[in-house]
């Protein structure tokens, strides 16, 4: 949620949205942390993002896209 007084600038760039996206797509980042961080509205970001997945549809079915995780989460780290 937007405060009154806090302007909204978002992000400085069409490239810094697409790193910002590919950060929430990979899970690294919290959506409502990253609104915040690009100043832009809550709602905006979630459909921004909705639209970013739609484009990249996993096939659960092929192994390499297991294969290629090979980060490790929490609470394995």
């Amino acid at each position: 949620m937007v405060r009154e007084n806090e302007p909204l600038y978002g992000p400085a760039s069409p490239k810094e949205l697409d790193k910002a996206l590919e950060r929430l797509y990979t899970g690294q980042m919290n959506v409502a942390k990253q609104a915040k961080s690009l100043r832009i509205p809550l709602e905006r970001l979630k459909q921004l993002f909705n639209a970013y997945v739609a484009e990249r549809p996993i096939d659960i079915n092929d192994e390499d896209v297991y294969a290629s995780d090979t980060q490790l989460a929490w609470p394995y780290v």
